[in-house]
């Protein structure tokens, strides 16, 4: 018999105006019918109001009186200021304090979860990861008696997510991932798509791309001397969605660029990268 003091854990695809091949951004309501919990908000429209408390009513959910931002990009966090009547906690990591709080303006207050936290909802322990990658205050959520992973834009379900300046660190992602990957793990919720219930390999996936971008980069670098960002950028990207795309992915040839510097494998010269 159902007595509704089961833990639900929700995917809720709101529609956004995000980076293609996606066009929506998952929130995902955590609870039962005495307590819940709002991991993500979308962005700063009716509809996301509109379709979150359409799912809670389905299913029979408590209105959510904490919402956890995994970062502040903005089909993630302004989602906020549309469900300001709920008179909400709004968690996010405290290196993501000033930007969330412009994503979010005017709304002047914020609750911190650092690594290692854990909380309590309908029965249920979740743990909490400072994740850093795609930004440096993303937060990720693991429920462990489910094994799934809550990681925001860590990981997208098709293809893989931009990382890189002013919010992104390379070297920090890589590391996150192979932290994840030592969870166990029924499915992932990612920031954007469906479930993905193959964890561990397109973990394994996401880190090949990467690995694969990198050694291209070196590659080009020693076919043709020297490139600047852009020019990398059009080499290695010669098929995108969309134009508007162009941009996280020089970012993200950046991303790459800055981690062989640290790693002491390319230097830079008036714009101009080349290997050491």
């Amino acid at each position: 018999m159902k007595t509704g003091n089961e833990c639900k854990v929700i995917r809720v695809p709101i529609p956004t105006p995000t980076l293609l091949p996606h066009t929506t951004t998952n929130c995902y309501l955590i609870g039962n019918k005495h307590e819940s919990i709002l991991v993500d908000a979308g962005y700063d429209q009716p509809a996301t109001k509109i379709v979150l408390q359409r799912v809670m009513k389905e299913n029979g959910l408590a209105l959510p009186k904490s919402i956890i931002l995994t970062h502040s990009h903005p089909d993630h966090a302004p989602g906020v200021l549309q469900l300001v009547d709920w008179k909400p906690v709004v968690y996010c990591h405290r290196q993501e304090e000033q930007a969330t709080l412009a994503a979010v303006a005017p709304w002047d207050q914020l609750s911190f979860f650092e690594d290692g936290d854990r909380i309590s909802i309908a029965g249920e322990e979740i743990i909490i990861f400072h994740a850093p990658g795609h930004t440096a205050g993303q937060l990720n959520l693991y429920i462990s008696s489910k094994q799934i992973l809550l990681t925001g834009d860590n990981i997208v379900a098709e293809g893989t997510s931009w990382i890189g300046p002013p919010d992104g660190n390379m070297s920090d992602y890589l590391q996150t991932l192979k932290r994840l990957k030592q969870l166990k793990l029924n499915k992932i919720g990612p920031g954007h798509g469906e479930w993905v219930e193959n964890p561990h390999e397109h973990i394994d996936f996401v880190l090949g791309r990467r690995f694969y971008r990198e050694n291209q980069i070196k590659s080009l670098l020693e076919e043709h001397g020297s490139l600047t960002v852009v020019h990398l950028t059009n080499l290695i990207y010669d098929k995108l969605p969309h134009p508007n795309v162009f941009e996280v992915a020089k970012r993200t040839t950046e991303a790459h660029l800055i981690k062989l510097m640290k790693d002491d494998t390319v230097i830079m010269d008036d714009s101009y990268f080349s290997l050491k």
